[in-house]
Formats: structure tokens, sequence, C-alpha cells
């Protein structure tokens, strides 16, 4: 099987485009003949994604639930997400959204 290295004398070999074809290491002079592909194998990967758009209510019942206390109309149930927003040796940013009035609170863990 060809390289793309000459065998011989490690002098880099130019691919050819197509074949049949003969190559020559320009070094050491050294052959090959090569032959063209008979049989071909062509693989697809596909990913398909569903884009759906969630309202404040659906997104925050996927969330965990958490007691805690709303600052702005006291409702006792908050759903967080934590997400890393600063640099990997700093904490990471809770994300409290009310159960009731969807309002939204900032934490730096």
């Amino acid at each position: 099987m060809l390289s793309e290295f000459c065998s011989e004398c490690g002098t880099v070999l130019p691919i050819p485009a197509t074949a049949p074809v003969t190559i020559t290491c320009s070094y050491c002079r050294t052959q090959w003949h090569i032959k063209p592909i008979r049989n071909k194998l062509v693989y697809r990967s596909e990913k398909v994604y569903q884009n759906r758009v969630l309202n404040a209510n659906e997104g925050a019942l996927e969330n965990p639930v958490v007691d805690k206390i709303c600052d702005k109309c006291g409702h006792g149930k908050m759903s967080y997400a934590c997400r890393q927003t600063r640099s990997a040796d700093e904490g990471q940013t809770v994300f409290y959204m009310c159960l009731k009035c969807n309002y939204n609170m900032v934490e730096n863990a």
C-alpha cells in the first residue's frame, strides 16, 4: 500500500488524483504502480434535530425545583439551572425562575 512517504528513503511522495499511474520517488527513483480503486464505500452520516420553542412554564417544569423565596412575589418554589458562565476555576452561575410569576434571579455560586 502506498503511503505519503517513500518506503526506501522517506521522501514525501506526490499522491496521484487519478489511477492507473506510476509514481517515481524524486530522490531514490523507486517506482510504484498505482491501480484504480474498483470498489467504493460511501458513508453518509446525518443528524436530525427537531427545533422546539418552549414557553417559560415548560422550561421551568423541566428543571429541578427548590424551596427558595421569590424576591418579587414571595412564592416559595423556584426552578433552577446551573451554567458555567465564567472561567473554569470559578463557581457556576445558578439561574432561578419563580414557578408562580416567572421572575428570574441569578446567583453566582
